[in-house]
C-alpha cells in the first residue's frame, strides 16, 4: 500500500513538530542552561517554544495550507506558518508570561490574575484573524478566516484551562513544600531545644554535686559559712529556674550567675582564692548561650587551687563589641597537658558553641606565660533562636 504523498507530510509535519514540543517540555530544566539568561526568562522561552512546535504539528489541518501538491509547496507554507506562529503564539505567550509575573509582584488577588491572564489569551489568539487577510489569498480567505477563528476559541479554551490547572497545580505545590518546611523547621527546633536540654542536664548536677560536698564539709566545722554557701546555693538556683525557659541570655545576666557562683567558692576556699573580672560595656548586651561561663569557671577554680599552698588566680576577661566576643579564663593553676581530658562541663561549652555558632567560634587552650582558655564567637547577635 502506497500512501499518498500529502499524507506522507502532513504525518512527517505532526511527527517531528510534537516530537519536538515533547522534547522541549521534558528538557525545560535545562535546555537553556548555558545561556546568560534569569530563570525566569529561561523558562519564558521554553513554554515559547512549545507552543510554537505544537502550533506548528497543526499547520497541515489549516485549510490554506492543505492544498499543496509538492514538497517546495509545502515548504512555502511551512514559512507562512512559522511566521504566523512566531507572531501570533511564540511572542504572545512571551509576553503573557511576563504579564502573569507582574500581576503576581502586585499581590493582586489570585482570581484577578487568572482573569487578566485568560483575557489575554483569548486576545492574542483570536486577534490573529485580524491579520490573516494579509498572507491568505482571496480563494481561501473566508474559509480559514472561520476555521481560525473557531481554532482559535478552541485553542484559547484549551490553553486558559492548562494556565488555570498549572496555577492551582504549583500554588498546592509550593503550599505542601512550605509546610513541609515548616513541619521540618519545627523537628528542627525541638531537636535543639532536646540536645540544650541535654546539655543542660549534664552541666548543673556537675556543679551540685560539686558544690553540696563543700557544703557538707562545712557544716561539720563552720556551721555559718555552710549556712551562707546554702543561701548563695539557693540564689544561683533561683536564677536558674528564672531563666529556665530561656536558651540564650545576655553576658552581663550569665556573669551575674558567674559571680554567685564564685561567693559559693570563696566562701569555701577564703583567701586562698583571688578573683578579678574585666567586662567591656559593648559586651554586656550580647547574647549567649546559658550556662556557657560557669563551667569554665569552675575549671579554672578546680586547676587554680590544685596545689594545696598556693593562691589560685583567677581573671575574667570580656572584651569586643556586637560583631565578636572575645571571652577569656585564667588561672594559675598547673599547664594544660597535652592530651587533655574534657569533662563533662567543658564538653558542654563546646557542644553548646557548636550548636549555636557552626563555623563561627573558636576555641584554644593556652599554656606558656598566660595558663587560659581563650573563646571567640563572631557574628555573636546572629544566632539561631530557640524558644
Amino acid at each position: 500500500m502506497i500512501i499518498p504523498f500529502r499524507t506522507a507530510v502532513v504525518l512527517s509535519n505532526i511527527f517531528v513538530f510534537t516530537s519536538l514540543g515533547i522534547y522541549f517540555f521534558y528538557r525545560s530544566a535545562t535546555i537553556f542552561s548555558g545561556f546568560n539568561l534569569s530563570s525566569f526568562n529561561r523558562r519564558r522561552l521554553t513554554i515559547s517554544l512549545i507552543f510554537f512546535c505544537f502550533y506548528m504539528a497543526c499547520m497541515p489541518f489549516y485549510p490554506c495550507y492543505n492544498s499543496f501538491d509538492t514538497l517546495a509547496a509545502f515548504f512555502v507554507s511551512g514559512v507562512y506558518h512559522i511566521l504566523r506562529s512566531t507572531f501570533f503564539v511564540f511572542l504572545p505567550v512571551f509576553i503573557i508570561l511576563y504579564v502573569q509575573r507582574a500581576v503576581e509582584n502586585r499581590n493582586m488577588p489570585l482570581f484577578k490574575q487568572h482573569l487578566v491572564v485568560i483575557g489575554l489569551i483569548f486576545i492574542f489568539l483570536i486577534s490573529t484573524n485580524i491579520w490573516m487577510s494579509l498572507l491568505i489569498e482571496p480563494d481561501h480567505r473566508q474559509s480559514t478566516i472561520t476555521y481560525t477563528f473557531l481554532m482559535s476559541l478552541l485553542y484559547s479554551g484549551i490553553v486558559s484551562a492548562l494556565y488555570i490547572n498549572i496555577s492551582y497545580a504549583n500554588l498546592a505545590e509550593r503550599r505542601l513544600r512550605f509546610e513541609k518546611e515548616l513541619e521540618i523547621s519545627k523537628l528542627n527546633e525541638l531537636k535543639t531545644k532536646a540536645e540544650l536540654d541535654a546539655l543542660q542536664a549534664k552541666v548543673n548536677p556537675h556543679f551540685l554535686y560539686n558544690t553540696l560536698n563543700s557544703i557538707a564539709e562545712l557544716s561539720l566545722h563552720q556551721g555559718l559559712k555552710a549556712r551562707q554557701m546554702t543561701i548563695a546555693l539557693a540564689e544561683l538556683f533561683r536564677y536558674s529556674l528564672n531563666k529556665k525557659n530561656e536558651t540564650m541570655i545576655a553576658i552581663e545576666d550569665e556573669m551575674e550567675m558567674v559571680e554567685n557562683y564564685l561567693m559559693i567558692e570563696k566562701i569555701r576556699f577564703e583567701d586562698k582564692l583571688e578573683v578579678s573580672i574585666e567586662m567591656d560595656d559593648a559586651v554586656k548586651r550580647s547574647m549567649v548561650p546559658k550556662f556557657i561561663l560557669q563551667p569554665l569557671v569552675e575549671n579554672a577554680v578546680k586547676h587554680g587551687l590544685k596545689e594545696p599552698d598556693k593562691i589560685g588566680i583567677i581573671k575574667i576577661s570580656l572584651k569586643g563589641n556586637a560583631d565578636k566576643v572575645d571571652i577569656v579564663i585564667y588561672d594559675n593553676g598547673l599547664p594544660f597537658p597535652e592530651d587533655i581530658q574534657i569533662g563533662y562541663g567543658l564538653k558542654s561549652v563546646m557542644d553548646k558553641l557548636t550548636l549555636f555558632y557552626p563555623g563561627r567560634h573558636t576555641i584554644f587552650f593556652e599554656n606558656g606565660s598566660s595558663k587560659q582558655v581563650t573563646i571567640s564567637i563572631t557574628n555573636s547577635l546572629k544566632h539561631e533562636s530557640f524558644v
